[in-house]
């Protein structure tokens, strides 16, 4: 989440934050599907991807909206609103176990005679 773009003033938590009546608040473009989630108060949410029309929703207390991959959107609370903007945790690099797992089944695939790790005799 970038929160670079984000008030810092209007933040209660890490992961939750207000905006207040004429105050726009951008959320740009990401990579990944998000969502976001009113947990008090009203608001209303504009935006889109790129060169499309915009859209426009509001959205109560304990709504969501998705905003899709690559989508910039702009907000404003009315008169205020608690939100919380959801993702998906970062996907972990592959690790020791991947690599090892993935030289099992290479083993498997060039030995057809060994089985488990054991040799199977005819």
């Amino acid at each position: 989440m970038d929160t670079e773009s984000m008030s810092n003033a209007y933040r209660d938590t890490a992961w939750e934050w207000r905006v207040e009546q004429r105050t726009a608040t951008t959320l740009p473009a990401a990579p990944m599907l998000r969502w976001l989630q009113v947990n008090a108060g009203r608001v209303w949410l504009t935006g889109g991807a790129p060169g499309a029309q915009a859209q426009d929703v509001w959205l109560q207390a304990g709504e969501r909206h998705a905003l899709p991959p690559g989508t910039q959107w702009v907000l404003e609370g009315e008169p205020r609103a608690a939100l919380s903007l959801l993702q998906p945790p970062p996907r972990p690099a592959p690790g020791l176990l991947d690599r090892a797992r993935a030289w099992w089944k290479s083993t498997d695939q060039r030995r057809p005679d060994m089985a488990w790790g054991w040799r199977v005799e005819p």
